[in-house]
């Protein structure tokens, strides 16, 4: 399934119209039975266009069902009250005395993961399965494959692609008990984890023996390192650490039919032969399911510096984010919020935040207390703020920190129906995008807020 590309420019009115309910070109959407369906975009209702962006990326997630589902001659829905002889009904007792109670299709269960963090709508699925180790999970793929069974993975559903919200035909396969640090070697510096892991986790567990994970998405405190690695999370640190995939060094993957694979490595170097482990990172899902992941840990730094940096402008603070560069300063996060952000977020922060149109979060390191605030220095000054404030400890960086993970449940407060995606482009043409994306805005009569990592390019753009 193709999807196709559009420019930043046409963005915001496409999200007008799509609002508006007034677009008459027809959509493209999974049927009932997995083949394509057209509908016009004017029979439905605002709420329901919501979902519409992220469901390109979900009905792309939904290839390993739909892939288990053909191999098997399958492609019919399978509802729940089936006969005895029924494929579903068949595949529930075949794995009944494996899993126990560990099998559910009670409605309780099911509503708990039918939907994620997406706009994608909520969907629940024919049956829950909580597998507890790899075993499990390749008996479920064998028989899956047999009888034409999808299945979807699913961690702690923090996603917000829509990756694990099934379809009602679906089976879950829930790997958030498979949640443990199987080896943690820090002289060889990785950890071997299992994929419902905590991301938190895996770096607390880290930073006990002097190390760190650096990705850490805004829902770190709960997403776990499966769907980080389905999507290539990265977050604040990424500018200076970059993304999961540079830290995924080998994988134990289930594949369709039960096949349990493993790729890559357990050392810093391996350039033989092809490198397959970084196939898997960002699939989301599509190739197999992540049983086990070999991460790659980095010394933690002995100083770091946070500060909050205040502008009279989102272009102000994304011009001064390239002075910053330019000045040979690498800042280990570097975080912008425009004004409708800090206004949405205001309400939830625990510390002085000082009043802007536009603010800069960021963060320096280094070997030392010393040398973390040198950078911040050299950071400032070529910053050039209109104020600034320095965290004067942990708990002040914190809260600065917990701020910018606080905006989009803000925004979501505020405005229930948003319309939430990414927007990549080089640092230079940040002033640019935020430019065109108010003045996309206001002449399709929508609000807009930007925030995101200034640092690599990456905003959400928010209507």
């Amino acid at each position: 399934m193709a999807m196709t590309w559009r420019s930043p420019r046409c963005f915001c009115s496409i999200a007008a119209r799509r609002l508006a309910g007034r677009s008459t070109a027809p959509r493209r959407g999974l049927s009932a039975t997995g083949s394509i369906a057209e509908k016009s975009r004017s029979e439905c209702t605002p709420h329901q266009l919501y979902g519409q962006i992220a469901a390109v990326k979900a009905c792309s997630t939904t290839a390993f069902s739909r892939q288990s589902a053909a191999a098997a001659g399958a492609g019919r829905v399978i509802f729940m009250g089936m006969p005895p002889n029924h494929p579903l009904e068949t595949f529930k007792a075949r794995l009944l005395p494996t899993l126990g109670d560990r099998l559910r299709d009670d409605p309780e269960i099911l509503a708990q993961v039918a939907g994620d963090a997406s706009h994608v709508e909520a969907q629940a699925p024919a049956a829950w399965l909580g597998p507890r180790d790899v075993s499990e999970v390749s008996l479920i793929a064998r028989v899956a494959l047999e009888l034409g069974i999808g299945l979807v993975p699913r961690g702690s559903g923090t996603g917000k692609a829509g990756g694990c919200v099934p379809r009602a035909a679906d089976v879950v396969v829930d790997v958030s008990r498979m949640n443990k640090v199987l080896q943690l070697r820090p002289d060889d510096l990785y950890a071997v984890v299992q994929p419902g892991l905590v991301n938190q986790q895996l770096d607390q567990a880290a930073g006990e023996h002097g190390l760190m994970y650096p990705p850490d998405p805004a829902s770190w405190e709960s997403c776990s390192l499966g769907g980080n690695i389905a999507t290539n999370a990265g977050g604040p640190r990424a500018v200076k650490y970059g993304v999961t995939q540079a830290y995924v060094w080998g994988l134990q993957v289930v594949l369709v039919g039960g096949e349990v694979l493993r790729v890559g490595r357990q050392c810093i170097k391996g350039v033989a032969g092809l490198a397959m482990a970084p196939l898997f990172v960002g699939s989301e899902g599509t190739l197999g399911i992540v049983t086990e992941a070999t991460m790659h840990l980095v010394p933690a730094p002995r100083g770091v510096c946070t500060a909050w940096l205040c502008f009279a402008s989102p272009e102000a603070a994304s011009a001064a984010g390239s002075r910053i560069f330019r000045a040979g300063v690498v800042p280990r996060m570097l975080e912008l919020l425009d004004d409708p952000a800090l206004r949405a977020v205001r309400p939830y922060v625990s510390w002085p935040m000082p009043q802007a149109t536009a603010a800069l979060l960021v963060e320096t390191d280094g070997c030392t207390e010393e040398s973390a605030m040198q950078q911040m220095q050299q950071l400032c000054a070529a910053a050039q703020p209109d104020s600034s404030q320095v965290a004067p400890n942990a708990q002040a960086a914190e809260a600065m920190r917990r701020t910018r993970r606080l905006v989009s449940s803000s925004l979501k407060h505020l405005f229930p129906f948003k319309i939430s995606d990414d927007i990549a482009v080089p640092r230079s043409q940040m002033p640019a995008l935020l430019l065109e994306a108010q003045a996309q805005a206001q002449a399709a009569g929508l609000q807009a807020s930007a925030y995101g990592h200034l640092g690599d390019g990456n905003l959400h753009i928010n209507l």
